[in-house]
């Protein structure tokens, strides 16, 4: 007797033998891609625009970090050179207010003082009162003693007054050097005064002024005399005598 066997039935699915209906898809499968998203212009240009308004932001903050410590540094500065000012020093009483700097030149500015008016020459000055000083110029016997060589510039104004007119008399004002290269003291200015007053007059006064750059080795000395000492007038600001190195 011929038995009959019942074949298992076969299902295709999309062309695939081996695949099975009921079984499920792997976990690792993956998962369907969606359409990308379309920018349009306006967003776009939105997001830029917010790029470049906190792109300003950050350089305004840095801007302004930046000003705040400028102005400490100045603020730094002017205090510094405020506690090195003079005027500071003196304040605090400091010892070297009174030296000059360095890099200033030799120069002298003499005043007469009344105690000048004896008919003595040379003339006798003042060196530290009033707007009397010396810098790098000694001040001795009468004269002024230069440290160092070179060419200065040197001036002198007298100015002569009286009570009354005497006549025959000259006004002379001579502008002295004294050097140990010759034995006798040269004449660098003079002036000469005649017809200065009339017989008419009470009281009269007259200038003399003179200046000029002249040539000077270090120890060498100048002095002013004048023809009439008891006519000077001892005004500081009428009569003086000073120089200045160029």
């Amino acid at each position: 007797m011929q038995q009959s066997y019942a074949y298992p039935q076969v299902f295709m699915v999309d062309g695939n033998p081996n695949c099975n209906p009921y079984v499920q898809a792997p976990v690792w499968t993956l998962p369907t891609l969606k359409k990308r998203r379309k920018w349009d212009c306006k967003t776009v240009a939105s997001i830029l625009i917010l790029n470049l308004v906190l792109l300003a932001l950050a350089w305004v903050a840095l801007g302004t970090v930046y000003l705040i410590d400028l102005q400490k540094d100045i603020k730094e500065i002017k205090e510094d050179k405020r506690e090195k000012s003079p005027h500071a020093e003196k304040i605090i009483g400091a010892q070297n207010v009174t030296e000059p700097p360095k890099n200033l030149k030799a120069a002298a500015h003499l005043t007469v003082g009344s105690y000048n008016n004896k008919g003595s020459n040379p003339l006798m000055w003042d060196d530290r009162l009033g707007h009397a000083f010396t810098r790098g110029v000694l001040y001795k016997d009468r004269g002024l003693f230069v440290n160092e060589t070179g060419f200065f510039f040197v001036y002198s104004k007298i100015y002569f007054r009286a009570f009354r007119c005497e006549v025959n008399k000259n006004l002379e004002h001579v502008i002295f050097k004294r050097t140990n290269r010759y034995h006798k003291d040269l004449i660098l200015m003079e002036t000469k005064k005649t017809s200065y007053c009339s017989l008419n007059d009470k009281e009269w006064a007259t200038n003399s002024y003179q200046a000029g750059i002249v040539f000077l080795s270090r120890g060498e000395s100048l002095y002013v005399n004048v023809s009439y000492p008891k006519l000077v007038d001892s005004d500081e600001s009428k009569t003086f005598f000073g120089l200045y190195k160029l």
